[in-house]
């Protein structure tokens, strides 16, 4: 149930961002999501972990992660503004084929040839999307290709913080520290793009904005606690084909045939990755783990 309400959300939240994007300024957009996602996020940290809800273990790796998730959705938000949805969230999928490919250097995994032949399929599909024998390569697609990047390694550090923090309490910190640097770049560097008011349907859709980025951060949260990881990865996959969807219903979008041959290599070769993740737990993990799972 969570991790298709997290599919739901990521769509819903994808869709408010373009929408909002095409009257407001991003920086503008990111200073409310902040903001607005806030207080559910506090009130439930509080009420798990009390006076303890800003406590952390490894704060090295939890000051990469605020740098890091800033990084990575500044550069989502530039893309939805820019690209078609289905296309900029096709790219965004593609950070786990870099997470694969940075894992044996950055994790000490290692990667069979089932994996290395996904990574293959899931750059051919990068290539056909980006397209980079074109005559110019679309902004859009820079930040979508960036924004994989930094999602990738913002996805290992999170798996080390995973081990000593509690997830609520990661959350909790990025947001709050979000919310004021974001706000302080957007004052003294942006403050022109700050001034111009909103009307009342502007102002409900940033507050729904907050909103669903916070139940869709609680989502993959509870999803990861309450179901095994390769089921919430698998199904979070579905968001790539329903942004599609969403993108060529409500945005009348229509992707190009190298556009959906890239996608669907990128939705497949992920697909494989955490189909092998899954067997590699599976055949590591002690038979009395798993009677006991």
């Amino acid at each position: 149930m969570f991790s298709i309400l997290t599919v739901i959300f990521g769509v819903l939240t994808s869709m408010l961002v373009k929408e909002l994007a095409q009257e407001l300024s991003i920086i503008r957009i990111l200073i409310f999501r902040f903001w607005f996602a806030l207080p559910i996020l506090i009130l439930c940290a509080f009420l798990i972990h009390k006076k303890k809800l800003f406590f952390v273990n490894n704060k090295l790796a939890m000051a990469l992660r605020v740098i890091l998730g800033l990084s990575s959705i500044t550069l989502v938000f530039l893309a939805l503004q820019n690209i078609s949805l289905g296309l900029a969230t096709a790219l965004f999928q593609s950070s786990i084929i870099f997470v694969t490919l940075a894992s044996p250097m950055l994790l000490g995994e290692k990667i069979g040839v089932y994996r290395w032949s996904a990574v293959v399929i899931g750059m051919i599909g990068v290539l056909f999307i980006t397209n980079p024998f074109s005559s110019e390569l679309s902004v859009g697609i820079i930040y979508g290709i960036l924004a994989a990047f930094t999602g990738a390694a913002l996805s290992i550090i999170l798996r080390k913080l995973g081990k000593s923090d509690s997830p609520f309490t990661i959350t909790l910190i990025h947001n709050f520290f979000g919310a004021f640097v974001v706000s302080s770049v957007g004052l003294t560097i942006f403050p022109t793009q700050l001034t111009a008011s909103h009307e009342g349907n502007v102002w409900l859709l940033l507050l729904l904005l907050g909103i669903l980025a916070s139940f869709l951060q609680l989502s993959v949260t509870l999803a990861y606690r309450y179901a095994d990881a390769v089921v919430v990865t698998t199904l979070r996959y579905l968001q790539l084909p329903a942004a599609g969807i969403a993108g060529f219903l409500y945005f009348s979008e229509t992707p190009t045939s190298l556009e959906l041959i890239g996608a669907s290599a990128i939705f497949v070769s992920s697909l494989v990755i955490v189909w092998r993740e899954f067997v590699r737990k599976t055949v590591n993990t002690p038979e009395e783990t798993k009677l006991a799972l």
